[in-house]
């Protein structure tokens, strides 16, 4: 099937990470929390990580390097889409026979696969204000139905179906430490740092505000053949009060790993009318998607001096028509609280308790 080279491509870069590493497949699943059994398949090409920040998690234990990142999401991809071609190709028709004499059996065509093209890699960071907002913005094209928090946003009312789609998810981890987060509840009744498949249910049952920064992964992805042009992000704070004073709960200690940086889009929300200013070497938008060619955009939003609330609006054209789609929690505005000096709580990997953080 098509989707077995590409996730032979995909496979065969991760052993090539693993063989340089040093690391043996005991000690990768211990940190990467699965079986030897499982990472070793993944190496093989005998299975494909459902989600992209399992291979990001594996990628930076093993020290890959950002161009090696940007290579493993592209293939990533490629496989995880080449996959669900695969999963939908039609069926052969069964032969037809005559009555008197068979006739040979004419199989249906499975339509024609779109490759997927790779594209420029397009990064963004913020400038720091009550909210900053940083947008990593890569071509590629991500499917994850699997992921409690991924959303699809409604069309704008009044003009038929948006000719684009934006899935969210506003719980991404940026670190696979796994997130900060500000929670009204003591030590003893909060349950150990989620994974990040985990996360959204985690901090919905907590009542978890994101601490500092949020990290937020979006998939803006055209519904039909036409181009669409993204015009512009916006950002919109819709409150801004002090800081939350609830306990804070650092995630997991020395599991080892950390963000990679990528540049840069600014934005000055003192600004009369805030706009996106593209970094050296990057695209300005407008940007295109269309169905073969989507975008990921992750979003990092920073306050440290208030409990925001906040969303964003994308505003898109295609052809004669225009809109503004909103970009949101299920609804609900994204938030994001900076922290104030509260206690802060760590938990060891493999611990069983939270335990007093360093605040040095």
């Amino acid at each position: 099937m098509a989707a077995d080279v590409e996730i032979a491509d995909l496979a065969a870069l991760l052993a090539e990470l693993k063989g340089r590493s040093g690391l043996s497949y005991g000690t990768l699943a211990k940190r990467l929390h699965l079986s030897p059994s499982t990472v070793h398949r993944y190496c093989k090409g005998e299975g494909l990580p459902p989600e992209f920040a399992t291979v990001e998690r594996f990628a930076r234990q093993c020290g890959a390097t950002a161009e090696e990142l940007m290579e493993l999401h592209r293939r990533w991809i490629a496989a995880d889409t080449a996959r669900e071609r695969d999963r939908r190709a039609p069926e052969p028709e069964p032969a037809a026979v005559a009555p008197a004499a068979p006739v040979p059996a004419v199989a249906a065509v499975p339509p024609a696969r779109r490759r997927w093209r790779p594209g420029a890699v397009v990064g963004a960071v913020a400038a720091a204000t009550a909210l900053t907002l940083a947008a990593g913005l890569l071509l590629a094209l991500r499917d994850d139905d699997e992921d409690q928090a991924a959303q699809r946003q409604p069309p704008p009312a009044g003009d038929g179906p948006a000719p684009v789609a934006v899935t969210v998810r506003p719980h991404a981890f940026e670190s696979p430490c796994g997130n900060h987060y500000l929670v009204d509840a003591d030590p003893e009744s909060v349950p150990p740092p989620p994974h990040e498949p985990e996360a959204p249910g985690w901090a919905r049952a907590m009542g978890a505000v994101p601490a500092g920064r949020q990290y937020v992964e979006l998939t803006i992805q055209g519904t039909g053949d036409e181009t669409v042009v993204l015009r512009d992000l916006h950002v919109r704070v819709t409150r801004a009060d002090e800081p939350l004073p609830w306990n804070l709960y650092t995630g997991y200690s020395a599991c080892g790993g950390g963000p990679v940086d990528t540049a840069a889009f600014d934005v000055d929300l003192d600004a009369a009318a805030p706009a996106l200013t593209a970094g050296a070497d990057q695209s300005e938008l407008p940007l295109w998607v269309d169905e073969s060619d989507p975008l990921v955009v992750y979003v990092t939003a920073r306050t440290e001096a208030h409990d925001v609330d906040w969303y964003l609006d994308l505003e898109w054209s295609s052809g004669d028509r225009e809109g503004v789609l909103r970009i949101d929690d299920e609804g609900e505005p994204l938030r994001t609280s900076a922290t104030s000096g509260q206690p802060e709580w760590g938990f060891l990997l493999g611990g069983t308790d939270w335990y007093p953080a360093p605040t040095g």
